[in-house]
């Protein structure tokens, strides 16, 4: 019998949640299984209805340079449980399964597999309580106690899973690691073979007798790996072994023996807490909508394919279709077309991340008129006499966005640089250590459908003056130096997860200045951080400087919140207010003077007392900030702003 779990739709395609993620529930944790074994996709089987796509003929473009056989972003169903935590609709929802797998029982420390506890459980249990399984419950426990008023001892699940580099994961083989180190008790003595630090720890070799059942305890007395015990028993109660999870983080396992098909070698399984941050990083692309092109289109092609044909080139195409057709296509666009042989799938082959938002940065900043698009996107500059218009060059509200996101692919131990997501790896550069994205799909690259959700929201979209920073970054070179701080610590980061941009003075004043607006609008706007989220425009090559701070329909809050406060000064003292509050943080003067905090050393003055976000509001993992090039008296960029006050 199925069981059911409640998510909300928009955390499917999350940093909380998505294909490959472990999410914990009333019942247990549970993993995501690919989204094309989900009973949604399954029972539509391709015969999607014009409901279920998501339009967005840009971002599908871009998707479909990797993914070539795309044909629909599809959206995840609405995971909506009724009476009885049923599905209303009994295929539209997503699959997971127990994971970890190995539970135990607290009142008697048994420990095995959810398969097995539930196959005990039903032949076991009275024929009344056999559909009382959910939560998983302990079968013993319910044979002992049958007569008694108290049957039921939920189980729990045990903390360590096995991640690898090429995005796979599992359980640790507890039943061989219980035979692993002889410990055995003799004369009320304790034989016990330790491992040391250095030792890398295998399991290959280990045999588990046919009759052994386990045993999960731990200690009152330690709180560490040395108070947790795993005994062996066999089922008359002879003790085989036992051994404590002491060296458990050294073990190493190869991937050949707990995935016996996988055509992959020498990938090493190593130990995780099922909670850490290091199981999941979901590789989530999203675009804010814009009108597409539309002048390129199947009858737009097919002339400019005949035009070819009869001799023409790329310029003399283009004059042809605007004088005889009125039709405005650039003679580049064409000479693409031309190059990928009329695919127009393929020209978006050029496009980063950042050339793709500078399509969104261009849209927004080069309307001054309100605009409304399709009523799916409304936006309006603001009067800059309600801002710092010598800092901030412009302001839009953005009453109405929307925002597409798809999950491609996920990487576990370590994410992956944005640019890479949409790239395969370097083959003569992989290594067994080397992190290697895991598709959400089975198909892979040829997946014909990816799932995506379609979010509602509004926002503040912020422009700065590419002079007047360069000005300021020429005029101080205190400035420089705290950047090369940064520079010098990302260079001894072995991770190259952030390599995907140029770390400049310009990069941390934007990024920085958007985490302190975030947390000035939780007490403006009664918004809490972990419901707003910012999306960065910033590239040198390309002039682009600005942030989008933006809120999605349904989180905490109410719709209008955040761009209420543009139609007057409001938004000119929510900047000043941000930055009065960034002269001083509660661990000050530690934060405001080091040179480098946390991860790798990749924030200079930016703690969580001052700066720092919830993960899941942050693009770049909480790193590269520094409130003191925005604040310092002597070279911040505000510095004029404050002293005014």
């Amino acid at each position: 019998m199925g069981q059911f779990e409640q998510i909300q739709t928009r955390k499917a395609i999350s940093s909380y949640g998505g294909v490959g993620s472990i999410i914990e529930t009333r019942d247990g944790s549970i993993l995501i299984d690919n989204f094309n074994d989900w009973p949604f996709f399954q029972s539509v089987n391709g015969k999607f209805e014009e409901h279920n796509f998501i339009i967005d003929k840009r971002f599908k473009n871009r998707l479909s340079r990797y993914f070539q056989e795309l044909e629909y972003l599809v959206k995840i169903p609405v995971n909506d449980l009724k009476q009885g935590f049923k599905p209303e609709n009994q295929f539209a929802f997503l699959s997971a399964k127990y994971f970890p797998e190995w539970f135990y029982c607290n009142n008697c420390n048994r420990f095995d597999r959810i398969d097995h506890w539930k196959s005990n459980w039903e032949n076991n249990v009275n024929s009344e309580h056999k559909d009382n399984f959910y939560p998983p419950k302990c079968y013993c426990c319910y044979v002992k106690n049958r007569e008694k008023k108290r049957k039921f001892y939920d189980l729990e699940q045990v903390r360590f899973v096995l991640t690898s580099p090429n995005g796979e994961i599992a359980d640790i083989p507890w039943d061989k690691w219980a035979m692993f180190l002889n410990k055995k008790k003799d004369n009320k003595k304790e034989v016990n073979e330790t491992v040391s630090e250095e030792d890398i720890i295998t399991l290959a070799n280990v045999q588990v007798p046919e009759d052994a059942i386990f045993e999960y305890k731990t200690s009152d007395k330690l709180d560490d790996l040395k108070g947790i015990w795993i005994i062996a028993k066999r089922k008359n109660g002879e003790q085989l072994n036992f051994t404590t999870l002491s060296g458990l983080f050294n073990l190493r396992i190869k991937i050949q023996e707990l995935i016996p098909n996988t055509k992959e070698t020498d990938i090493l399984f190593k130990p995780v807490i099922r909670s850490s941050n290091s199981v999941y990083y979901p590789n989530i692309l999203s675009s804010i909508f814009i009108p597409a092109n539309d002048e390129l289109n199947e009858y737009s092609i097919n002339l400019i394919r005949e035009e070819h044909e009869d001799g023409s080139n790329a310029q003399t195409i283009s004059k042809n279709l605007k004088r005889y057709k009125s039709i405005e296509i650039d003679s580049t666009i064409i000479q693409k077309l031309i190059d990928n042989n009329f695919s127009e799938r393929e020209l978006e082959i050029a496009k980063t991340e950042n050339q793709y938002r500078f399509d969104e940065y261009k849209f927004i900043t080069t309307k001054i008129e309100p605009q409304k698009i399709e009523d799916k996107l409304i936006f309006s500059k603001i009067d800059n006499s309600f801002f710092q218009n010598d800092l901030i060059k412009s302001i839009f509200k953005m009453d109405k966005i929307k925002i597409t996101s798809v999950q491609t692919s996920f990487t576990r131990q370590e994410p992956l640089p944005s640019s890479l997501i949409l790239e395969d790896e370097d083959a003569e550069k992989t290594t067994k250590e080397s992190i290697v994205k895991k598709f959400t799909s089975t198909f892979g690259k040829t997946t014909k459908y990816l799932p995506a959700i379609e979010s509602f929201g509004e926002g503040i979209f912020f422009e700065f003056n590419n002079e007047i920073l360069n000005n300021w970054i020429e005029n101080n070179p205190k400035i420089k130096e705290r950047i090369e701080i940064l520079i010098g610590n990302q260079n001894h980061f072995e991770s190259n997860f952030n390599d995907d941009f140029e770390l400049n003075p310009k990069y941390v004043l934007i990024h920085t200045f958007s985490h302190l607006i975030i947390k000035e609008l939780e007490y403006l706007c009664g918004y809490p951080s972990t419901s707003i989220q910012e999306r960065l425009y910033i590239d040198d090559e390309l002039e682009m400087n600005g942030v989008l701070i933006y809120t999605i329909a349904g989180s905490e809050g109410s719709y209008g919140g955040i761009t209420s406060i543009c139609d007057d000064n409001k938004i000119g003292k929510l900047i000043e207010s941000a930055m009065i509050r960034a002269i001083d943080c509660a661990t000050d003067p530690i934060c405001y003077h080091t040179h480098g905090q946390g991860v790798a050393n990749l924030n200079l003055s930016a703690c969580f007392s001052c700066t720092l976000l919830p993960e899941t509001s942050c693009e770049k993992f909480n790193c590269y900030l520094d409130r003191r090039i925005l604040v310092d008296k002597d070279y911040g960029y505000f510095k004029e702003l404050i002293r005014k006050l």
